[in-house]
């Protein structure tokens, strides 16, 4: 790559050199050349550009998309200094228009889904930040500032509904217990990583906001008052598994399957407020986790005491479902999301 565009701007050099100086010599046709380079360009490079472009994703690394951009703006450097037309600079733009005014429509019509859904769709969500991220590099690429920052302000407004969803998800479980909602509650929690960048754009929206002068020294912003809510409904539910699973620790006909239920989920919370945590250096969030491993530290105890006194028949199992919550939290937090096979 670097040498394909180091060649181009050699070749647009000369051309522009001969043509500064009127001659029909020295480089032999090179006016002719640089049209047929600049023909072959548009009609059989730019649409392969235009085919690449818009179908990556983040996940196929900035690097290759960075590519693609720096090769498309040599192209276009080449066309201005060869003299030969603006066609390669007009798709440029015009491929970056299309490619804003895409996940622009894509991220509203998700945003107006998200909030009116009763459930936090968290694989969409996910995958539609990555998309967006996509764009935004793509997009500062081609140089396209106002399009970035409208871009950024549609991925603050994304966050702030993803973690409002996922508040409205959490309460409406706590409020009844049905276990229809708590299967919302398991996909919540099944996308710590998701839900983490999610947080972690609204904290970052809310942190532009104080730079730039606009938040209010003495009224929350819409932001972190999103984000305090959340944390919130993440201690309810945190303290709805803890109580569970002391209660089921007290009563032996609670199966280790039941207790496992619990015990799961109870680990995925307390992964989910490490990841805010560390992630977002959330001093309440890393309070909140600490609280929540002392009680199951103090769980643990309980059960071992159990299990040296009582001939409760699963206790054993329990002990080591309990156990379990914290050995996990000695890996970092990319190795302990559960594998597919492991989710409840």
């Amino acid at each position: 790559m670097p040498g394909l565009i180091a060649e181009l701007q050699e070749h647009a050099h000369i051309c522009n050199t001969t043509r500064a100086m009127n001659k029909v010599s020295g480089v032999v046709g090179v006016e002719d050349n640089a049209q047929g380079f600049h023909r072959l360009l548009t009609t059989r490079i730019l649409p392969v550009i235009e085919l690449k472009l818009p179908s990556y994703s983040a996940t196929a690394g900035q690097a290759n998309l960075l590519d693609l951009v720096e090769l498309l703006n040599a192209l276009v450097a080449w066309e201005t200094r060869s003299g030969v037309g603006f066609e390669i600079q007009r798709f440029r733009q015009q491929l970056a228009d299309r490619l804003y005014g895409d996940i622009q429509r894509q991220t509203e019509a998700f945003i107006r889904r998200l909030d009116k859904a009763d459930y936090a769709e968290m694989p969409q969500a996910g995958a539609l930040i990555l998309q967006l991220d996509a764009h935004v590099w793509l997009l500062e690429g081609f140089g396209q500032r106002q399009k970035v920052s409208e871009l950024q302000n549609a991925s603050a407004r994304l966050a702030r509904s993803i973690v409002r969803s996922v508040s409205r998800t959490l309460q409406g479980f706590l409020a009844d217990g049905d276990i229809v909602r708590h299967f919302d509650v398991s996909a919540v929690l099944l996308y710590v990583e998701d839900l983490v960048v999610a947080m972690l754009g609204v904290l970052e929206s809310t942190r532009e906001e104080e730079a730039k002068g606009a938040a209010h020294p003495f009224i929350l912003s819409l932001g972190e008052q999103i984000a305090t809510a959340n944390l919130a409904d993440l201690d309810a539910l945190l303290s709805y598994y803890l109580r569970a699973l002391e209660r089921a620790l007290d009563t032996p006909k609670v199966s280790k399957d039941t207790f496992r239920i619990f015990s799961t989920h109870a680990g995925m919370t307390l992964r989910l407020l490490r990841g805010l945590a560390r992630q977002g250096g959330q001093a309440k969030a890393s309070g909140l986790y600490e609280q929540g491993m002392q009680r199951v530290y103090g769980l643990q105890a309980k059960a071992r005491s159990l299990h040296r006194d009582s001939a409760e028949p699963h206790i054993a199992d329990k002990l080591a479902l309990l156990e379990a919550i914290t050995a996990d939290f000695e890996k970092p937090l990319v190795q302990i999301i559960p594998s597919a096979t492991d989710r409840l």
